[in-house]
């Protein structure tokens, strides 16, 4: 017998942060369905042709997945031919995700988005938050300015959804859609859009602290017909 019956609510309920995410990999097989639905969502898609492009024209090569959970997405990104760090808060996801995906060449550990020095040891050229902002709203500002201060070059890549003007109720007072999102990290941002859903949308962006890695990222454009 499960402690909740809805995964989400080890999470986030009556609009306050639980945070139970050990409990819930103990409780649920598969939250947020990552296995199935997720495996199509369009985002997802986005994000690892960023990655792509980012490994053939930019030379990036390690990775970073914070909040990696049962280790897909992770893989998905190591079949690119990337070198892949899953990390998760929870030792229940961990060890699911080395039994499910360690053969494949992604790595994983356990950590936390604060947990630095996972990141220094890596030095990832791009780091992937994927679906895990929400959760970890109280660690995003030494966060960020631990990217701006330690890793200025690193690539972050975001996705995110949100939803319906009063629906949101948690987090509303750090931002509720894309706009406010790219506000919130100050970055650079190369590329960014959302994709449009009943209920909601699933935002995205790829950004750097770095006028370096914007400047070869836009050189690279192709021009467009006039």
């Amino acid at each position: 017998m499960t402690k909740y019956q809805r995964y989400q609510d080890y999470v986030i309920r009556d609009g306050r942060f639980v945070g139970e995410f050990e409990q819930m990999y103990q409780d649920f097989a598969d939250p947020w369905h990552a296995s199935t639905a997720e495996h199509f969502a369009s985002d997802k898609a986005v994000g690892l042709n960023l990655l792509s492009r980012l490994k053939a024209r930019g030379g990036a090569r390690r990775i970073v997945e914070l909040g990696c959970g049962l280790g897909h997405y992770s893989a998905r990104i190591a079949a690119l031919g990337l070198e892949v760090c899953g990390v998760d808060v929870s030792a229940t996801a961990i060890a699911t995700a080395r039994e499910r995906h360690g053969a494949g060449g992604a790595e994983f550990v356990v950590g936390k988005v604060d947990d630095y020095d996972v990141l220094r040891k890596y030095r990832p050229d791009v780091v992937v938050m994927a679906e895990i902002t929400w959760y970890v709203l109280e660690q995003l500002p030494g966060f960020l300015q631990f990217l701006r201060s330690e890793l200025p070059d690193t690539y972050v890549l975001h996705l995110l959804s949100t939803y319906p003007p009063g629906v949101q109720k948690y987090g509303a007072e750090f931002f509720i859609d894309l706009p406010g999102i790219k506000k919130y990290f100050g970055m650079r941002y190369l590329e960014s859009g959302e994709v449009h859903l009943p209920g909601g949308n699933r935002t995205w962006f790829l950004g750097t602290y770095s006028s370096d890695r914007e400047t070869v990222w836009n050189a690279q454009q192709e021009p467009s017909e006039r």
